[in-house]
């Protein structure tokens, strides 16, 4: 299956803000910067975008090649995928965490290590547990109709609205991205509906709201408000409906599970070592920091797929010995689900 260009640009952006958003932080980690700060004011304002855009393209994706009936294979290639990886890469990102002076948070109660997620790793679980939701669904063809689509999607909005779970193996943040996922598989599925949406009407209402936003900060919806799922909706389909295609973001974009994965620890390495060399500015911390994180985790992305087992971090398949052969750029489901 060939890669779509469009997809991963999207990807690439998603990488961006994710990147960004841990780079900068709070007041009490990241760069540690006042809450009026301009930077704080932008990472505020993408957290209705960010995470809704990643879930999204992985339910566009899920969309090209949906469950078929083989729970035990499907269940399998989730586990490896999502859960393998969570495990190790988590698990070394919460001792680097607690044994390296400098960073922001300890993990402190480690019999509860990833029964409660641990960082940004929250992700992985409650994206399996989206995937185990999915796949029920789809057996009982549930999903098979815009119709019956939309019933279902409005029901997943309705449960992150009223429901609290807690966070758990990643429940509550299952329930947080199913909306966005519905959306994405709907966005591939039932495709000749979602393109009579004029394309400039939602980014014109984005735009607008975003401005908005930074106008008046009381205009920041609530976390978990009908205001914010539009708002994460409109912005995934406004961007899928761009059509936008940018090479460099999606060759970035390519290495988006990597950089998911290990762009906290360069960016944070990034960050004490600066910080240690006496060098205080704000944007050198912050631009060295992006970068960090991202050619940091591509590089390792790269030495993973070269060394014994490294596949197994990757959620990767053990790919044959290739030595000579041409490299093949994996499908789109290889990132993310």
């Amino acid at each position: 299956m060939a890669r779509d260009l469009r997809i991963d640009t999207l990807r690439g952006l998603a990488c961006i803000l994710l990147v960004a958003f841990h780079v900068v932080g709070s007041e009490r980690t990241g760069l540690r910067l006042r809450a009026d700060h301009l930077l704080s004011d932008i990472n505020q304002v993408m957290v209705y975008f960010r995470m809704p855009l990643f879930c999204f393209l992985s339910g566009f994706v899920y969309a090209w090649r949906p469950y078929k009936g083989d729970a035990l294979m499907f269940i399998k290639g989730k586990v490896r995928r999502l859960l393998v990886p969570m495990l190790l890469a988590g698990t070394f990102f919460a001792v680097l965490q607690a044994f390296t002076p400098g960073t922001n948070d300890e993990t402190t109660d480690w019999h509860l290590l990833h029964i409660e997620p641990v960082a940004h790793f929250w992700f992985l679980e409650s994206l399996f547990i989206v995937f185990l939701v999915t796949a029920c669904l789809e057996r009982f063809q549930i999903l098979s109709t815009p119709l019956r689509w939309f019933g279902v999607w409005a029901l997943a909005v309705a449960l992150f609205m009223f429901t609290d779970l807690p966070a758990y193996f990643g429940l509550y943040g299952a329930v947080y991205l199913f909306p966005f996922f519905l959306l994405g598989l709907g966005c591939k599925r039932f495709s000749h509906l979602f393109e009579r949406i004029p394309r400039y009407w939602l980014a014109l209402a984005v735009i607008a709201y975003v401005l908005y936003m930074f106008y008046d900060e009381t205009a920041l919806p609530g976390w978990n408000s009908l205001t914010a799922v539009l708002l994460g909706a409109a912005s995934c389909v406004a961007l899928l409906r761009s059509q936008m295609q940018i090479r460099w973001l999606a060759w970035i974009g390519y290495f988006s599970f990597s950089i998911y994965l290990f762009h906290s620890m360069f960016s944070a390495a990034s960050r004490i070592v600066l910080v240690k060399l006496g060098i205080d500015s704000v944007a050198v911390l912050f631009v060295s920091g992006l970068l960090a994180g991202i050619f940091g985790s591509i590089v390792t992305n790269m030495v993973l797929r070269r060394v014994p087992l490294g596949h197994w971090v990757l959620g990767e398949q053990k790919k044959p010995d290739t030595a000579g052969a041409k490299l093949v750029k994996p499908s789109p489901t290889t990132t993310l689900g």
